[in-house]
Order: C-alpha cells, then structure tokens, then sequence
C-alpha cells in the first residue's frame, strides 16, 4: 500500500454519536439509532439498519473531510452483511403465501447499503462491496489502496456490521456499529495521519476493549483510536494484518 492520508473519521455504536464521542467515553443513552440524515425521508424509511448506519457514518467523513459524496469512490466492507435483512426474508417463506417482501428482497443483498448511499448522494461513480470475515478491514484498505495508486483523489471506506439475528447470535455477539475514513492520496491540509506500509504479520490481532472487540471490524475501531492518540508505527487492524501509522 502506498502512503494515503485520513482527511475525515467518523464513527456510530450504540451511545455513541460520533468517534469524538466513543474515544472520550461520553456514552449517551439517547442515542440508539443512526439519523442518516443524508437519505431523503422515502429512501430511508425503507433502508435497513445497516444501510442507515452506513449513510450516516459516510456524511460524517464526507463533511470533516469537506469532500462531495457525489463524486468521492466508496469502498464498502462488511463481515456479514445485510444478514439480519436475509434471516427475517428466509422466515417470511414460512408465513402467508411463502413469498418475501420486495423490500427485503432487494435489502437483503450484500452491497444493498452501497447502493443507498449511491441514491442519496447522487452518484454515478465506483462503489464496490467487500466481505472478508474478520480480515474485512485490511480488504477494505487494500481496495481502497489500489484506487488510490491506480486514480488518485479521494476514496471513503466504510466498515459497518450488526448483530446477526437467531439462530446466529453465538457467532456475532457485538452490538451495530461502523466508521468511515475518508482517504486522500496526496498530503492535504487538515490530514489527520498518514497510512502506509499495510501487510501481513504472523501473530498480530487487535486489540479493541469492551463490546466492539468482538466486532467483525473491530480492528478498524483501532485504527480510529490509534489516529486520535496521536500513535505512531505498526498498527494492527485484523488478525495478521498491520498499518503503519505515522502522525502528520
């Protein structure tokens, strides 16, 4: 991966609004749903969770990063996807005449939360959606590296996922949660830390504490710590992944 600069951060989990809120601790039981107030009234109301989440984390780093969505390539990566939209689809084959909702159907696909964003931003642009398990965070940021190399400008990555629903909550116990980093391959003022050097390394996990280190993405949550802390060096963002990160 070449250098790329972070131009905009942002973050939404239960109690917590944005990444200023989650790194300083200041939990606010109020907050339980994401406003995505970037999708229109009508496109929300029939968005999921997920696509919600991801509408709103992506307007957070567009705005820091004064960056236009319109315009802006967005690298979307998800463990599981619209998993919970999937599960309830499967069950309404049991009710009624045994066929799924419209809705859900076209929810239920992978980079269905992509596609609203798409919609509401107005763009025509490249989007791609990435599942990876819990490597997903270093998918995400080898794809959006090789925009970069290959484009230049700007990239958005957003990394979102949620609990899935019966019977799978065994193997996903963390609550709804997603960030976006809005990346820039040329140095610009306001850069909150420069990444590079992102490889393989034996041994390496994140290390995120309470709920969101058993999210799938949980080595992303680290990463926005880690460039808030003003760290620098290896960081790691999935098991035998690290980034290096150096402060500007």
């Amino acid at each position: 991966m070449r250098s790329a600069w972070i131009l905009g951060v942002a973050l939404w989990a239960p109690g917590f609004r944005d990444a200023a809120a989650w790194l300083s601790g200041a939990q606010e039981r109020s907050v339980v749903a994401p406003p995505a107030e970037v999708l229109p009234p009508m496109l929300r109301r029939r968005a999921s969770f997920l696509a919600r989440l991801t509408g709103e984390v992506a307007a957070q780093a567009a705005r820091e990063a004064r960056a236009d969505l319109a315009a802006v390539p967005v690298v979307f990566g998800s463990a599981h996807g619209e998993v919970a939209t999937a599960v309830e689809m499967m069950r309404s084959f049991r009710e009624g005449e045994g066929l799924p909702s419209p809705t859900r159907f076209h929810n239920s696909v992978h980079n269905a939360a992509a596609a609203y964003l798409s919609i509401a931003a107005g763009s025509h642009g490249f989007s791609t959606a990435i599942a990876a398990g819990k490597e997903t965070p270093a998918a995400a940021l080898v794809e959006a590296g090789a925009l970069l190399a290959e484009r230049g400008g700007e990239v958005l990555v957003v990394l979102a996922d949620e609990p899935a629903p019966e019977p799978f909550t065994a193997a996903a116990d963390h609550p709804p949660a997603g960030l976006a980093l809005l990346l820039s391959a040329e140095p610009r003022a306001g850069a909150r830390a420069r990444l590079s050097g992102l490889r393989r390394t034996a041994g390496v996990s994140p290390e995120v504490p309470g709920a969101l280190g058993r999210h799938p993405c949980s080595g992303a949550f680290a990463l926005v710590a880690a460039v808030a802390g003003g760290v620098r060096g290896a960081v790691p963002i999935a098991p035998g992944w690290i980034v290096e990160v150096d402060q500007p």
